[in-house]
Formats: C-alpha cells, sequence, structure tokens
C-alpha cells in the first residue's frame, strides 16, 4: 500500500499536471507535442481551433491526417531534425481553411530526457497572417510591376526634330515621320484622325 506521504505527493502531482493543462489549454497561441514518428503527443485547444477539428480528433494521429502531403512533409522534415540534432528550429507553415489559408511562426523545442535523449518535441505557434497576407500582396505588386517595366519602352534625352515638318532624325541620321518614330520606341499605337482647327482650315465648307 502507498504511504500517506506518497499518496499526497501523487495527488500533487495530479493537481500540478491539471494546472499546468488548463494553462496551456487556454493559451491563445497553438501548442502541441509530438513523437518521433510525428504522431501528435498533445495538441491545446487553440491548434484544435486554427486547424478545424476537435482535441481528441488530433492526439493519437500523425501529421499526414491533419495536412495535405506538402505541407505534412515540410513539417516532419523539421521535426526530424530537431529529433536528430536536439536544436531548436523555426518554421513558417500555413493552414489551409475553407475560410482561406492561416499562416503561423512555428518554434519548435526538443524536449530532452536524463539520458540525454530527445524524448518529445514541443511546438508553439505565432499568428502571422496579417503580415505575410501583406508580404504576398507586395510581392505579387512587385512581380507585376517588374512585368510592366519589361513591356515598356522609354524616350529620353533630346529628340531632333524638324521645325517645320515635325519628322524626328533617329541615332543613323534618317528622319521619320513623328507617329512611325513613337511606335518604334514605345508600345503606343497611333490612330489619326483631326483636330478642329485643321478640319476649318482644309475642309472649310464643311460644318465640323
Amino acid at each position: 500500500m502507498m504511504k500517506d506521504t506518497e499518496q499526497d505527493e501523487l495527488r500533487e502531482l495530479r493537481r500540478s499536471e491539471a494546472h499546468y493543462r488548463r494553462l496551456l489549454d487556454e493559451s491563445m497561441d497553438p501548442t502541441f507535442s509530438f513523437y518521433r514518428d510525428g504522431t501528435y503527443r498533445y495538441v491545446n485547444r487553440a491548434f484544435a481551433n486554427g486547424v478545424g477539428r476537435a482535441v481528441d480528433e488530433i492526439i493519437g494521429k500523425k501529421i499526414w491526417d491533419i495536412f495535405e502531403k506538402e505541407e505534412a512533409d515540410k513539417r516532419f522534415a523539421v521535426l526530424s531534425k530537431v529529433f536528430e540534432e536536439g536544436q531548436p528550429q523555426e518554421i513558417e507553415v500555413r493552414v489551409p481553411l475553407p475560410s482561406g489559408d492561416t499562416y503561423y511562426l512555428t518554434s519548435v523545442k526538443p524536449i530532452i530526457n536524463d539520458a540525454g535523449v530527445v524524448e518529445t518535441v514541443i511546438c508553439t505557434s505565432k499568428n502571422i497572417t496579417k503580415r505575410k497576407v501583406a508580404e504576398i500582396a507586395l510581392k505579387e505588386m512587385n512581380a507585376n510591376l517588374l512585368r510592366a517595366l519589361k513591356e515598356i519602352k522609354t524616350l529620353s534625352g533630346l529628340l531632333p526634330i524638324c521645325a517645320s515638318c515635325k519628322r524626328i532624325r533617329d541615332d543613323k541620321g534618317y528622319w521619320n515621320q513623328i507617329e512611325v518614330y513613337i511606335s518604334q520606341h514605345t508600345e503606343a499605337d497611333f490612330s489619326h484622325s483631326m483636330c478642329d482647327a485643321c478640319a476649318q482650315e482644309l475642309y472649310p465648307e464643311l460644318d465640323i
């Protein structure tokens, strides 16, 4: 039979365990731990809510049961490295949901036992969705800008232009119609029309 002192210690240990488990469950940051093969050993409510599942639907399952293969492989590679090397790592991860993707920065920390062996790995995630969405939007904007710049030809410097006929002399000494020169050196196209003043001068008999 257990002595009273041992029973008291066991009760205290259970109270302590329940206390810390409650603290983790009340945390707004997803916290979870793994076995070496990628099986979830523990997840708090924030993690379960973040992936849209119940806690008991995750504990005991592997990463591939929760995430698509590409995301799961990415996470497992970091997890395996921490188990092998015993050094903390950080990783950015994506959680696809029907409401839209969410992004997290996850710290992956080894828990080493008295024998110096990594017993488990505990992870804590910070939601960085707002920052990540802004980064993605900025990258897309920059890519669009670069594509636009590649499509644009610009004119710069002094252009020799005839004061009478308005032709432009190119760098080979040939005189070109202004619309021909601009078409060759920019992406602009011309559609010929006639201004009111010229129309009145050339066709005074027409009511334009």
